[in-house]
């Protein structure tokens, strides 16, 4: 049985990333931050808790509050962790029967919490503060809330609400085991959100509209999606292959020759960021890019469109399919032609 902690290891913490990676990008516009790079400001596909023993961050006036807030309201306080993956995020459990509240703490983003309950048929319920985060689709068989200016007691209350009408069991969680949780729901719910292809461009516009502190022509807002959506295809690139390997037992020595040969075609994805992919990968000319975007930025059928994009090549220069790949969402794998990667 899975226990909600998606939100809390997902899409709360994700948004929060992607909106780093949005400002960034906007600044570079106006000629700072020159040095982004859109690879290390993604989400990652997977996350690992390590203990944080006697963290600082703890010692923070607006931590300190909460904490001591949770603790009236009888909360356990169990073990703090940062996360391996994603530098300067830092976390706490605390549980009460079958509540789990996790307390974060950014740098940027302050200090919020997220109270979490999960029924035995697996419907899961969550209330947050996060400063973001509502503007992210989820999963159908979750329900959240946020409400960024509730209090610890409004939080407390609106979650005892769903229990108390509740006529289902719930599943428990300690602290012993929060940790694997925690690293599991993240998997699971990230895959969800790929399986959707990803960030919306609907959820990327809502976003830079309420947390962008500035104005954006269209056209460059529509270049900092196409940015976010082309990271994404090479992050999937890079773990479909690695996913290709392990399932067929290839050492890493074998599959080093055959690298740059391959590629990925997922069901959806923006066909802007999709023709710049296949761009860096040589499988389509330089050259050719600007026109072929030009007439295919609106497919949304990618599958057709890799399809068309293959029989303009030349039958012996084409890419063969050789593989469908579940994780980290299902795509088709094609090794291009020797003579295409030489």
């Amino acid at each position: 049985m899975e226990f909600f902690l998606q939100v809390v290891g997902g899409f709360v913490l994700a948004i929060v990333l992607i909106l780093v990676s949005i400002y960034i990008f906007f600044k570079i516009k106006f000629g700072k931050y020159l040095n982004y790079d859109a690879d290390e400001n993604q989400t990652p596909l997977h996350i690992h808790l390590n203990e944080d023993v006697s963290p600082d961050w703890l010692n923070k006036s607006a931590v300190k509050k909460v904490s001591k807030e949770l603790d009236s309201l009888g909360f356990i306080s169990g073990k703090s962790y940062f996360i391996y993956e994603m530098e300067g995020y830092f976390l706490k459990a605390y549980i009460k029967g079958t509540i789990v509240v996790v307390m974060y703490w950014h740098e940027i983003t302050g200090c919020w919490v997220d109270m979490v309950v999960e029924e035995i048929d697996g419907m899961e319920y969550t209330v947050s503060n996060a400063p973001m985060g509502g503007q992210m689709s989820e999963r159908p068989d979750c329900i959240k809330t946020f409400n960024s200016k509730a209090t610890i007691t409004d939080l407390n209350n609106d979650i005892n609400f769903i229990v108390d009408k509740s006529s289902k069991h719930f599943v428990k969680i300690n602290a012993d085991n929060f940790r694997e949780y925690f690293e599991d729901a993240f998997k699971k719910d990230i895959s969800w959100k790929n399986r959707n292809g990803g960030i919306s461009y609907e959820e990327f516009i809502a976003t830079e509209k309420n947390e962008v502190p500035f104005r954006n022509s269209k056209k460059n807002i529509e270049e900092a999606f196409i940015v976010i959506k082309e990271s994404e295809l090479y992050q999937w690139h890079e773990a479909a292959l690695e996913e290709y390997r392990v399932n067929n037992d290839i050492t890493d020595d074998d599959f080093y020759s055959l690298v740059d040969q391959m590629l990925i075609v997922p069901f959806l994805t923006n066909a802007t960021a999709f023709i710049r992919y296949l761009s860096s990968q040589c499988f389509i000319e330089e050259h050719q890019e600007k026109s072929l975007i030009k007439e295919y930025a609106s497919e949304t059928d990618i599958m057709m469109l890799f399809d068309k994009l293959n029989e303009f090549l030349s039958p012996e220069l084409r890419a063969k399919h050789i593989a469908d790949v579940a994780y980290p969402l299902p795509v088709r794998l094609y090794k291009m032609s020797e003579k295409m990667s030489a």
